[in-house]
């Protein structure tokens, strides 16, 4: 196991933001925390790689509490794509290049050509998708163990989205490391995410390996029984369950992650139909 989360909370004065979170991340996989705008994903982020301290529960990474002497091990790209307004792209490199000790430069030379940077011009003058790009190269060239990465397809047109996450995989299933992606894009992940946590208002509805979670939910058409298990929610006019029964359709992760964000007091069975 890469990661372990266990109960953290966090609060901004007396606004409770992280309530009781817990999840684990194991080596060599793509693990997606999904949530909406606002569910608390950035704040677990940033609990994650010490940028917040939390103020209950425990977080290890690597097998031990989290210390400053482990971020040499972990990348980290931040949602707001923090720029220096004086630097330019060669100044970024450089401070990488001494932060990583197995920076890869060609790794980014080669990203640098194939997105056409130039790096002597200021980052912050670079539009919002290159900034984007821009980042994915740093940390993917940075080789660490693991990347945390917080809405890395935004604004990045759909071609460029698809490139983007088959390089993900490939940093994966090539170099033997782990990658955390905070999300709200849950229709993309599908193809690239091995496990993963659903958040809403500062709580994880659900978390589980993604195939076991396709085995455990299936989806019961309108006017068929409802088998035993949980209902989760309705999907259009059909109804998700978790069962152990091998009845309905398979889910996907898309039908998971929006029938537990879904609030399950809209539910109205239908399989006992008035007559």
């Amino acid at each position: 196991m890469i990661l372990k989360v266990d109960a953290i909370s966090k609060s901004f004065g007396a606004k409770k933001i992280l309530n009781n979170i817990s999840f684990d991340v194991n080596s060599g996989e793509i693990f997606s925390l999904i949530g909406p705008n606002g569910a608390g994903k950035t704040t677990t982020l940033r609990c994650l790689y010490g940028d917040l301290k939390t103020e209950t529960g425990i977080i290890e990474v690597f097998g031990e509490k989290y210390k400053p002497s482990l971020k040499k091990k972990i990348a980290v790209m931040s949602e707001d794509r923090l720029t220096f307004k004086r630097f330019t792209g060669e100044d970024y490199l450089k401070i990488w290049s001494m932060l990583y000790p197995n920076f890869d430069n060609e790794t980014f030379s080669d990203f640098s050509i194939h997105y056409n940077y130039d790096l002597k011009q200021k980052v912050d003058t670079f539009s919002m998708g290159m900034k984007t790009l821009f980042h994915i190269a740093l940390t993917i060239s940075t080789n660490a163990d693991l990347l945390i990465l917080d809405e890395p397809t935004q604004n990045l047109d759909p071609v460029i989205r698809k490139e983007i996450l088959e390089i993900l995989k490939e940093y994966v299933e090539n170099k033997e490391k782990s990658i955390i992606i905070s999300s709200h894009e849950i229709y993309e992940l599908e193809e690239i995410t091995n496990s993963f946590a659903i958040i809403k208002e500062g709580k994880i509805l659900y978390t589980d390996n993604l195939d076991n979670a396709k085995e455990k939910h299936r989806i019961i058409n309108k006017g068929e029984v409802i088998p035993q298990g949980e209902v989760i929610s309705t999907i259009n006019e059909n109804v998700l369950v978790k069962t152990e029964d091998d009845v309905g359709d398979y889910a996907n992760f898309r039908d998971i992650s929006l029938a537990y964000l879904k609030e399950k007091k809209s539910f109205k069975p239908f399989s006992k139909s008035k007559k």
